[in-house]
């Protein structure tokens, strides 16, 4: 292997751990943002109660299931809708 063939190795290497560096800064971004929407939601008092308030931040786009609670969610969850069918049970 030459020289300028172990650089642009390196350089390759760089490039994408730039990128998956600029990746998991937009993840951080992103849970910080929520985070502070649920801790203002929370301050004010917007969560409600119990049942209300887990089944309010389902319909808001976060899960309420305890293997993902809180993170965000792009569609239905089978697991968050089994926990709330179960706890409306009770």
């Amino acid at each position: 292997m030459t020289l300028l063939n172990e650089f642009r190795e390196w350089q390759d290497k760089l490039l994408a751990l730039q990128q998956e560096g600029e990746k998991l800064y937009t993840q951080i971004e992103e849970l910080e943002r929520q985070n502070a929407e649920l801790r203002q939601r929370l301050a004010n008092g917007d969560a409600g109660g119990g049942f209300d308030a887990l089944t309010s931040l389902y319909e808001e786009g976060f899960h309420v299931c305890p293997e993902s609670f809180g993170q965000s969610r792009e569609d239905e969850c089978i697991f968050c809708l089994n926990f709330l069918l179960h706890k409306g049970k009770k």
